[in-house]
């Protein structure tokens, strides 16, 4: 069995080193998102595990340690677990359903002293104590996760770098989907074929990125890209990389072959000159040390400039604000008002909070408060609650950089009691335009335990076998304040 003894002689040794000692989940571990994967906004972080599309799996602690944090929110990460270890890394446990009986007799003690249902912990260190293969926790679906499953990621305890998991032992096969190069032309991305015409080098681009890749021009290494290593504060490169437009046509992220000028990107680890004008130009990319494509391609242009200084567009009643930088390279930006409504052209990826400036002519001053900003690009929307400026605006900061409307919002979280399942929970569905936070639940005038579930608009109340009066108040983005009673 030579693939065996492949894994055991490069891992083993990592054993060793008190790194992974044990594989956080039960059986042959598979993957359903890999490292470094190109995602919107950020590379991602960890290396996602199947957990058979379904919760309440066991998840162990990969070495011995102790528990340095622990978070529960409804969004980003939703229930997770950090664990450092005397080998200087800590672990990280994401999208939980639960956690071990010690961590939760924890937690539920701190969030009652804190009357929170949104925490972010950290017990003094060793006061949660924990060795390689125990159970911590149960994988869930929390937070922003698309489906079941365990997100784990290896960090360095003292930069919080990303770290590859695989280098340090966790057990995952090799990844069978191969990168392909993918090239824009006539504005229409396609496959490439044995030769391409392309407007500038930007218009070539490969998926699966998190492969790492090296590119050839004219028989020249030009560029090498590998992501093991890297801090969160350029995560945001990833817009930089990102080929929006053959997402937005195909569904596909494709990452620029070629460097931004103003890339913040990491895994750069060449970036010699690329030819600046046209020409028709040999190109070879590898990934992995195979070949994914050769051939030639036509360049019709020089590249785009990539001086950007802050400036501030406006119409109307209407400005936005972009820092220096603010795109992956330079960009003629327009922006168009109607009323509440505004139209930016192009749909580009922003690296850069951009500032949205709103001057109402006609809203009375009591609804100032409520409003917010709905925007698209071409990666999907959000919703950014506004701000009073002290010249008379109001401001939406958002990481979407495109059009958008104001909205007003003066409506509580509409709530609605759905059932009591056998384990004593009350589950409140709790709909509202923006996402809503729990401030207080009570059973007879108790404080009690819950948790809203932004992704099912429901929340569940921690109530047992007791009957009586259940009490929940819950807020939204805006502010507004919904009480919800009813009779166990």
């Amino acid at each position: 069995m030579p693939g065996l003894r492949f894994w055991i002689l490069i891992f083993l040794p990592l054993w060793a080193q008190g790194q992974i000692v044990h594989q956080p989940l039960d059986g042959v571990l598979a993957v359903s998102g890999e490292l470094a994967e190109l995602r919107n906004h950020h590379f991602h972080s960890g290396v996602d595990l199947r957990t058979g599309a379904v919760t309440g799996k066991n998840v162990y602690a990969v070495a011995d340690g102790w528990v340095r944090r622990i978070v529960i929110r409804p969004d980003g990460y939703g229930w997770a677990l950090y664990v450092d270890h005397p080998s200087g890394h800590t672990s990280v446990y994401a999208h939980l359903e639960s956690f071990s009986p010690e961590v939760w007799a924890y937690v539920l003690q701190e969030a009652e002293r804190r009357n929170a249902y949104r925490l972010d912990l950290y017990p003094a260190k060793g006061s949660l104590p924990v060795v390689g293969g125990q159970v911590i926790a149960q994988s869930g679906n929390s937070g922003a996760s698309g489906g079941p499953h365990l997100h784990f990621e290896m960090r360095d305890r003292e930069s919080e770098e990303i770290m590859n998991p695989v280098a340090m032992g966790l057990l995952i096969p090799q990844p069978r989907a191969r990168p392909e190069l993918w090239a824009k032309q006539d504005g229409r991305w396609r496959k490439i074929e044995d030769s391409a015409s392309v407007n500038t080098w930007y218009d070539l681009a490969l998926t699966l990125p998190e492969q790492g890749f090296e590119v050839e021009v004219s028989d020249s290494l030009r560029s090498i890209w590998s992501l093991q290593q890297w801090s969160f504060d350029v995560q945001r490169g990833a817009d930089a990389g990102l080929a929006i437009d053959l997402h937005s046509q195909q569904g596909i992220r494709g990452f620029h072959i070629h460097p931004s000028p103003s890339q913040p990107a990491p895994g750069w680890k060449l970036k010699h000159a690329w030819p600046k004008s046209g020409g028709t130009y040999s190109l070879a990319v590898n990934s992995g040390g195979s070949p994914i494509w050769a051939g030639r391609v036509r360049v019709a242009q020089p590249n785009p400039g990539s001086t950007q200084a802050l400036r501030s567009i406006s119409d109307g009643d209407w400005s936005l604000e972009l820092p220096a930088q603010c795109f992956g390279m330079a960009q003629a930006v327009s922006l168009s008002a109607n009323g509440n409504k505004i139209s930016v052209k192009p749909d580009v990826a922003a690296i850069k909070p951009v500032t949205y400036s709103w001057t109402p002519s006609q809203l009375a001053d009591s609804l100032w408060d409520k409003a917010y900003l709905a925007v698209r690009d071409g990666r999907g929307s959000a919703k950014i609650p506004g701000s009073r400026s002290a010249d008379g605006r109001i401001v939406f900061t958002s990481k979407t950089c495109g059009s958008a409307e104001v909205r007003i919002d003066t409506k509580g979280p509409q709530c609605e009691l759905l059932r009591r399942d056998p384990n004593g929970r009350v589950w409140i569905s709790v709909r509202d335009e923006l996402d809503s936070e729990i401030v207080e639940i009570t059973l007879n005038g108790k404080w009690t335990w819950g948790h809203l579930d932004l992704k099912s608009n429901s929340l569940y109340a921690d109530a047992g076998i007791t009957k009586g009066k259940l009490v929940v108040w819950v807020r939204d983005e805006v502010g507004n304040l919904t009480n919800f009673t009813t009779e166990l």
